[in-house]
C-alpha cells in the first residue's frame, strides 16, 4: 500500500466568528458572475459599519451579517430598503448556502480503526459520503439555485509532523484483493506507536473543504464562499514486535 502525500503542517483553520469580521461580500451582484457591491479604495467591500458614501451606498441602508465560512461573513441588507428592493437571487444564494445540509466526513481506515496499525505500515484513509449537494431558494417569481461539491480531504495523522492532503475521498482498501495489486493516494505511515499518546493512541483530524457555485432567475450567478467539514477520532498503532515479538 503506498501513495502517501505529505505536506508541512498548516495552521489550524480559523473557526467562524460572528462579530469580528467588519467586511461585507456581495456575491453575483453583475451578470458575469464577478462580486459586485459598493467597494473601498483597496477594492475590497466597504466597510459595513462606515459611514455611507454617495446614493450607492446609501441605498444599502441597515444590513445583517452571517458567518458562512471559516472566518467569512456575509451581509445582506434589511429593514427600510430591503423592503423596497426585496430578496435577490444573491441574496437568496447566501441564504442557502449557509443552510446546505453539508455533513461531516465519514471516514474508514485500513487497517480499520477498531484494530491496531502497525509502524511502517501504510494507514489508508477514505470517505464514503463524497458526493455533491444542491439546493434551491426563492421568494415569489425570484429564485437561486446553489451546488456544493467536495474538493479537497486534509489529514493530520495526530504525531504533529505532518498532514497529508488528497484531491479526492481516497481509495476504498479491498481485503479481497492483494495488498500488492492496490494503490492509493491516501495514506500516511506512522514512524512512532501511539503508546506515549494521551490513551494510547493518536488523535485523527479529516477535514473536507467544499467549494459552492450558484445562478439565480436573473441570470446572475458566481462562486461562494468554501466551507470545511471535520471529523476527529482514534487510531491505535504499535510496533510490529509488540505484537509478535
Amino acid at each position: 500500500m503506498t501513495g502517501t502525500t505529505m505536506t508541512s503542517l498548516p495552521q489550524d483553520p480559523l473557526p467562524p466568528v460572528s462579530n469580528g469580521n467588519i467586511r461585507g461580500y456581495w456575491f453575483g451582484a453583475k451578470k458575469d458572475g464577478k462580486p459586485g457591491g459598493p467597494t473601498g479604495q483597496s477594492g475590497r467591500p466597504a466597510d459595513a459599519s462606515s459611514p455611507a458614501k454617495g446614493n450607492e451606498v446609501d441605498s444599502i441602508g441597515p444590513h445583517d451579517c452571517r458567518s458562512v465560512g471559516d472566518d467569512v461573513q456575509v451581509c445582506l441588507p434589511t429593514g427600510p430598503a430591503k423592503k423596497r428592493s426585496g430578496r435577490s437571487p444573491a441574496d437568496l444564494a447566501i441564504i442557502k448556502w449557509s443552510q446546505l445540509p453539508i455533513p461531516a466526513p465519514r471516514v474508514r481506515t485500513a487497517p480499520p480503526r477498531h484494530k491496531t496499525g502497525l509502524v511502517g505500515l501504510p494507514e489508508w484513509f477514505w470517505v464514503t459520503n463524497w458526493r455533491s449537494l444542491s439546493g434551491r431558494a426563492s421568494a415569489g417569481e425570484v429564485w437561486a439555485e446553489v451546488n456544493a461539491v467536495p474538493q479537497r480531504l486534509v489529514i493530520k495523522p495526530g504525531d504533529e509532523r505532518h498532514v497529508v492532503g488528497c484531491p479526492g475521498p481516497g481509495t476504498a482498501y479491498d481485503p479481497s484483493k492483494p495488498a500488492a495489486a492496490q494503490r492509493t493516494n491516501c495514506s500516511y505511515t506512522y514512524a512512532r506507536s501511539s503508546a506515549t499518546q494521551p490513551g494510547g493512541s493518536y488523535r485523527v483530524r479529516v477535514t473536507v473543504t467544499w467549494g459552492g457555485t450558484w445562478r439565480g432567475s436573473d441570470g446572475s450567478g458566481g462562486a461562494l464562499p468554501p466551507l470545511t467539514r471535520s471529523t476527529t477520532f482514534r487510531l491505535r498503532v504499535a510496533e510490529a514486535q509488540g505484537l509478535y515479538g
